[in-house]
C-alpha cells in the first residue's frame, strides 16, 4: 500500500523546491535574475495566489539559515583591516543615511499620510533597511564584490541591519507605560552585541585556526565540510539565544576566517547548502506578497514603490557626497540600498501584532517593499549605466574627485592596456618598462592595485569587461591591449564590443582553458593564450628534459604541438565563419 499522507511540511517543501527549480530553469532562458525567479515562485504557490504553501515556522526557519550562510559567506570576502580602514565611511556614511531616510519618510508619513508618530516611526524603519542578502547576492553573481562602490554599500547595509535589530526589541516596548523597559531593552542589546562580538572575535582569531590545522591532518573532505556546518550554526545560535541576529554571529566568523589560509576551501564547503537555503528565503518573501491589493490599489502602489526607491537613492547620494565620496560612487551607492530589507518584513509583521499597525496597511507597506526587492536586481545589474547617465544629467564629467586615484594622463598615447596586474601582468609589465612602452594596468584586487601605485606604475581599480572604463584609457590611442578573463562568454562578448564600437587594435586574450575559444577570433582576437595549456607544455618540456632527450629535440616537439593546436584553433574558427 502507498502512503499518501505524507507530513505536511514535506510535500510544502518539495512544492517550493519544484516550483522554484521551474522558475529559474525559465526565468535564466529569459535572463532574468534568479532572485526574481524565487520571489515569482513564492508568489504563485503562497498562501495569497495558489495556497500550495501556508509560510509556517518551518520554512521561515530555513530561510533564516539561508541568510545566516550567506552572511557568513559575506563576510569571507570581506578581511578586518578593510572594515577598519573604511570605518569612518561607513559609519559616516550608515548614520546619515539611516537618519536622514528615516526622518524624510516618517516625515511625509505623518503629514501626508496621517499616520500616528511611532507607526510613522516602525514604517519608516522598515522601509530605510536595506537587504544584504539581496546585495550581496547579485554582486556574487556580477562579481562586482570588491568594488569600492560595493563593499562601502554592503558594510552600510550591515550596520543597518544591526539598526533593524535594535527597532525588533524596541517595537514590543514602545507602548510601554514606563521608559525605563525601554531603556533595560536599549542597554541589553548594545551590551550582550558587543560582548558576543567581540567573543567571537577572539575565537575565530585564535582558536578555529587551530581547529581548522587539526580537521585538515584527518584529510577528510566530510569532516571538513561537517566542521564548518558546526561553526557557523554555532555562532548564529549564540547570537539568537541572547535575542540577536543570527547573521551577524555568523558574519563575525566569515570575517575573521577570512583572514585565514583556508578561507578559499571553506567559501567552497559552504556554498552548496548556501544557495538552496537562499532559495527558500526568497521563495518565503514572495509568500507574502497579497495579489488581492494589487487589482484596486497597483497605481498607489507603484507609485509608492517609486517614492521609496527614489527617496532612498536620494538620500544615499546626499549623505555619500557629504562624508566626500565622488557622485558616481554615490550613485551607484544610492542603487545599491534602494531596496527594502527581508528585515523590514519581520519588523512590519511584529508592528502588527503588538497593534502599532492595522493589518491592511501592514499588507500595503508589505507589498511595497516586496516591489522594491523586485525592481532590485535590474537595479544592481545596470548600476553603472543609469550612474553615468543621471551624471550626464547632472553635468557631471569626470572631475578630479571622481578620478583622484585613477591619475590617467589625459595625453596618454601609443601605450599597452594590461588588464589584470597579477604575477603574470607584473611580468608582462616589467619587459614593457624594460624595453620603454608605456602601459596602463587594471585590476579588481584592490590589494595588487595598492602594490602597483607604490613601486611607481599607472595603476587602477577596475574590470576589462566595461567598455567605458577600456575609453577611459585611451584605448583608441593604445598601441595593444591585452585582456584576462576567467568567462569565455565574457570576454567574446567584450572582444565583440570592442571590435563594433570601431576600435582595430592588437588585442591579446589570456584565457585559463584552451577549449572551445575559437569564437574569440571570430569576435576580432588577434591572439588567445590559454594559460593551461601553456603550463602543460612547459611541465611536458621539463618532463622530457629530466628524462634525458636533448634540448633540441624537445624544442621542437613543444613547437610542432604548438603549431598543431594554432592550425586546429584557425581551422574551426573558419569552419564556423563559413557555416
Amino acid at each position: 500500500m502507498i502512503d499518501w499522507k505524507q507530513p505536511a511540511f514535506f510535500l510544502e517543501l518539495l512544492v517550493i523546491l519544484t516550483s522554484s527549480l521551474v522558475s529559474v530553469v525559465i526565468f535564466r532562458r529569459l535572463r532574468i535574475p534568479d532572485i526574481l525567479a524565487y520571489l515569482f515562485a513564492g508568489a504563485v504557490i503562497g498562501p495569497y495566489a495558489l495556497g500550495l504553501v501556508k509560510d509556517d515556522a518551518n520554512i521561515r526557519l530555513f530561510s533564516d539559515l539561508g541568510v545566516t550562510f550567506l552572511l557568513f559567506d559575506l563576510g569571507l570576502e570581506f578581511s578586518l583591516p578593510r572594515l577598519l580602514a573604511m570605518r569612518r565611511s561607513v559609519l559616516g556614511l550608515g548614520i546619515l543615511q539611516l537618519t536622514f531616510t528615516i526622518a524624510v519618510l516618517s516625515g511625509a508619513l505623518i503629514g501626508f499620510g496621517g499616520y500616528s508618530s511611532i507607526a510613522s516611526l516602525v514604517i519608516a524603519g522598515a522601509l530605510t533597511v536595506s537587504s544584504t542578502a539581496i546585495i550581496a547576492r547579485e554582486l556574487h553573481e556580477l562579481k562586482l564584490i570588491n568594488r569600492h562602490y560595493a563593499r562601502l554599500s554592503l558594510s552600510v547595509s550591515i550596520l543597518q541591519d544591526l539598526a533593524a535589530v535594535v527597532l525588533l526589541i524596541l517595537i514590543p516596548t514602545l507602548g510601554a507605560a514606563s521608559d525605563q523597559a525601554v531603556y533595560r531593552q536599549i542597554a541589553w542589546t548594545i551590551g550582550s552585541t558587543l560582548f558576543l562580538g567581540g567573543l567571537l572575535l577572539g575565537v575565530a582569531r585564535w582558536v578555529l585556526p587551530r581547529v581548522f590545522y587539526e580537521i585538515t591532518k584527518m584529510q577528510s573532505e566530510e569532516i571538513f565540510v561537517l566542521t564548518t556546518l558546526v561553526i557557523v550554526l554555532l555562532s548564529g545560535w549564540l547570537m539568537s539565544a541572547f535575542g540577536l541576529s543570527m547573521a551577524l554571529g555568523a558574519f563575525i566568523i566569515g570575517v575573521m576566517l577570512g583572514e585565514s589560509e583556508f578561507r578559499h576551501q571553506v567559501e567552497v564547503s559552504i556554498r552548496p547548502f548556501r544557495d538552496i537555503l537562499m532559495g527558500l528565503f526568497f521563495a518565503s518573501l514572495g509568500m507574502k506578497l497579497d495579489v488581492g491589493l494589487l487589482s484596486g490599489e497597483w497605481s498607489l502602489l507603484l507609485i509608492g514603490t517609486a517614492l521609496v526607491v527614489l527617496g532612498k537613492w536620494a538620500m544615499t547620494v546626499v549623505s555619500a557626497l557629504i562624508i566626500g565620496e565622488s557622485f558616481r560612487t554615490a550613485c551607484k551607492s544610492g542603487l545599491l540600498l534602494a531596496q527594502v530589507s527581508e528585515f523590514g518584513f519581520a519588523l512590519i509583521a511584529l508592528a502588527t501584532q503588538v497593534g502599532i499597525l492595522a493589518a491592511d496597511t501592514s499588507s500595503r507597506v508589505l507589498l511595497i517593499a516586496w516591489a522594491t526587492m523586485v525592481a532590485s536586481p535590474l537595479l544592481i545589474r545596470y548600476n553603472f549605466e543609469i550612474s553615468e547617465a543621471l551624471a550626464g544629467v547632472a553635468g557631471r564629467r569626470v572631475s578630479a574627485r571622481d578620478n583622484e586615484r585613477d591619475q590617467i594622463p589625459v595625453d596618454l598615447s601609443d601605450h599597452v592596456i594590461l588588464a589584470g596586474y597579477g604575477r603574470v601582468g607584473q611580468m608582462i609589465g616589467k619587459f614593457l618598462r624594460t624595453n620603454g612602452v608605456p602601459f596602463i594596468a587594471m585590476d579588481i584586487d584592490s590589494e595588487q592595485v595598492k602594490k602597483g601605485r607604490k613601486e611607481g606604475e599607472l595603476v587602477i581599480y577596475g574590470s576589462c569587461d566595461r567598455i567605458e572604463l577600456l575609453e577611459r584609457c585611451h584605448i583608441a590611442q593604445a598601441r595593444l591591449a591585452i585582456l584576462t578573463f576567467k568567462s569565455l562568454k565574457e570576454a567574446q562578448r567584450v572582444v565583440s564590443k570592442i571590435r563594433s564600437s570601431g576600435y582595430v587594435l592588437p588585442i591579446i586574450v589570456r584565457t585559463q582553458h584552451h577549449t572551445d575559444y575559437t569564437g574569440l577570433i571570430m569576435a576580432g582576437a588577434n591572439h588567445v593564450v590559454p594559460e593551461m595549456f601553456e603550463a602543460s607544455l612547459l611541465i611536458a618540456a621539463e618532463v622530457l628534459t629530466m628524462l634525458g632527450f636533448s634540448k633540441a629535440e624537445v624544442e621542437d616537439q613543444i613547437d610542432t604541438e604548438r603549431k598543431r593546436h594554432r592550425h586546429l584553433r584557425w581551422t574551426s574558427a573558419r569552419n564556423r565563419e563559413a557555416l
